[in-house]
């Protein structure tokens, strides 16, 4: 009997050393708590942030970099959202900062919002040896239609510590940041 216990214990204890690290889950900095507590102007002009577009094999919870053609998904990482919902997040969050007399929203309106904002990100890559590229373009189209629609593009650099998920996250969270103080800076709502 003891003997069989004593196997028991050693079979627990050997497959307890094939448990896989845990997964981490990330966001993009957008703070989960508003940090701009000015009450709502009900005259103040909207802006509707479309959800943005990403390449398809990018729009997962999956972390990944790239190595010449290869896309490597993390064994351990994950966004906590799908990557077009956290980015566009984050994105609605600066623009909102940046823009202080428009209300920036995500939610559908039950009015016509003043404007609409739509962003496609053609390219993200997030290299092995720290490289990140963004190149996007983006469109305000503004209810009233006797105004222009605004249209620009942006190809946007950085680099950082990708060996890690955090620095992943942290260095594509630096260029969604760059892409909103674009934004902010080349339309006017």
């Amino acid at each position: 009997m003891n003997s069989r216990l004593s196997a028991a214990a050693i079979g627990l204890l050997l497959m307890s050393g094939c448990a896989a690290p845990p997964v981490h889950f990330y966001t993009l900095g957008a703070p989960s708590v508003a940090l701009n507590t000015t009450a709502l102007n009900p005259t103040m002009p909207v802006v509707a942030l479309d959800r943005i577009t990403l390449p398809d094999y990018l729009d997962t919870q999956d972390m990944a970099v790239r190595s010449g053609n290869e896309i490597m998904r993390s064994a351990n990482g994950r966004w906590a959202e799908r990557l077009s919902e956290a980015a566009t997040s984050l994105l609605a969050a600066r623009l909102g900062e940046s823009w202080p007399n428009t209300f920036v929203t995500t939610a559908r309106q039950s009015s016509t919002p003043n404007a609409r904002l739509s962003i496609n990100v053609t390219r993200l890559d997030i290299t092995q040896n720290g490289q990140g590229t963004l190149e996007a373009d983006w469109t305000l189209v503004p209810a009233d239609e006797h105004r222009d629609v605004s249209r620009a593009r942006g190809i946007f650099t950085a680099s950082g510590v990708t060996t890690t998920d955090g620095g992943n996250a942290a260095l594509t969270e630096r260029l969604f940041n760059a892409l909103a103080e674009r934004i902010a800076h080349s339309i006017h709502p």
